[in-house]
């Protein structure tokens, strides 16, 4: 773990936040959704962890790369989502801030806006894709009607959503900073 940049916010006042990366998980104050990687976290032990998006105060944003299915879409960070709003990708309510798009068809949590388009699952190669009608190689999958799914040619097939899970599960053999590692970003300076 290291420390790229400090700052303060507003929601956390008495103590600076420092950029962290680690692949440990945490839950963000501001949105209440889990993450890992990246993050903003008081390094006093006070267990405050902020994903990079939900921290508008600082001067910069990150930029992503979108999967091809998305191109020409705009999207904008949104508050307030309707009640049981969707993330389009992993089919799980949406709360607090999220990604929006200009068509309005298309919602994002805020991690899921940092899906890379290609991952190893299970020794296989996956692409991330919209059709959301394959059979989930997941065992504990509880059949998810919807979303975008990670596919490969030999029909080894993920949704998000059990992707996600599998990520979140105590006994993880899958690598959370490998999944970090793969995912193209860059940081650019905000207007301010």
């Amino acid at each position: 773990m290291f420390t790229i940049k400090t700052g303060n916010h507003s929601s956390h006042p008495q103590h600076d936040l420092c950029h962290k990366i680690s692949s440990a998980f945490y839950i963000c104050k501001i949105c209440g959704h889990s993450g890992f990687g990246p993050r903003f976290s008081c390094p006093q032990s006070c267990n405050f962890n902020l994903h990079e998006e939900c921290c508008t105060n600082f001067t910069y944003h990150t930029a992503f790369n979108f999967p091809s299915f998305l191109a020409g879409s705009n999207f904008v960070v949104s508050r307030d989502p309707p009640r049981n709003l969707p993330c389009t990708a992993c089919q799980l309510p949406i709360e607090g801030r999220y990604y929006q798009c200009n068509n309005k068809r298309t919602n994002l949590h805020l991690l899921c806006v940092r899906l890379p388009t290609t991952l190893t699952i299970s020794g296989m190669q996956t692409t991330l894709s919209n059709r959301c009608n394959v059979r989930c190689s997941y065992r504990s999958c509880p059949n998810i009607n919807g979303g975008w799914s990670y596919v490969s040619h030999n029909g080894t097939n993920y949704h998000v959503a059990c992707w996600k899970a599998m990520m979140l599960r105590p006994d993880n053999v899958y690598k959370p900073q490998a999944f970090w590692n793969k995912i193209p970003r860059s940081t650019v300076a905000r207007k301010n």
